[in-house]
């Protein structure tokens, strides 16, 4: 038992979410599903950099675009302005979120019975945007911006 409070403790001082966290995969999500790419600029262009599998990441702080085109190198907290999701399940729905720990104004992404979702300018976090949650149904986002 105290092993397990003193794991606990830690993850949390650490800031890793115990629902699980996304994983960083760069500029790539070929092979890779459920993916989020976030774009610096509109339309899917601009540098982009990807985020697969399920749960949260609690600040998007210290990530940058990857790959190379205008903006790579820039911080991705606060600059993305389109996102492009691709599913594993015609469930699965991806969050991005204005505030840090998944809060505020959102928008969302869900495949909708698809495989893929485009938002091809963000609209409630479009160069605002801080945190991410992506999961295998689309429950209680009726707050957020849905593309």
């Amino acid at each position: 038992m105290a092993v397990v409070g003193v794991a606990t403790a830690l993850m949390s001082v650490a800031g890793i979410s115990q629902a699980g966290a996304l994983s960083y995969s760069g500029t790539t999500c070929e092979s890779l599903r459920p993916c989020l790419s976030l774009y610096y600029n509109s339309n899917q262009q601009g540098s982009h950099t990807s985020f697969y599998g399920y749960g949260d990441l609690d600040n998007l702080a210290g990530y940058t675009f990857a790959s190379d085109s205008a903006g790579k190198g820039q911080p991705v907290k606060n600059n993305a302005a389109s996102a492009y999701f691709s599913s594993k399940t015609p469930d699965e729905s991806a969050v991005i979120y204005f505030n840090s720990n998944q809060g505020g104004a959102c928008d969302w992404l869900w495949a909708q019975g698809g495989r893929y979702s485009i938002a091809n300018r963000l609209n409630k976090t479009y160069n605002e945007n801080a945190s991410l949650r992506v999961k295998d149904g689309s429950a209680g986002l009726s707050d957020c911006y849905q593309f």
